[in-house]
């Protein structure tokens, strides 16, 4: 069995293009200095969060993504 890009659809890529431009953003510029103090910064969950890169399996009526879409994990 060989998996490629066919295994993810269209919000599949816009959601891989959203977790990019979050850890350039988000993540990069600090991970030297998170990785010398061995805690990453509240404010970068919480701005995971809000752009929607959190609890994709919760249910929307709770604040998640509301999807059992494993490949959003894998992305």
């Amino acid at each position: 069995m060989t998996f490629g890009r066919d295994l993810y659809g269209p919000d599949h890529d816009v959601f891989r293009a959203t977790v990019r431009t979050f850890l350039a953003k988000e993540v990069t510029p600090h991970h030297a200095r998170w990785e010398e103090t061995g805690v990453v910064d509240r404010e970068a969950w919480r701005a995971a969060g809000r752009r929607g890169l959190l609890g994709m399996g919760v249910a929307e009526e709770y604040g998640g993504g509301g999807t059992d879409d494993f490949r959003h994990s894998a992305v």
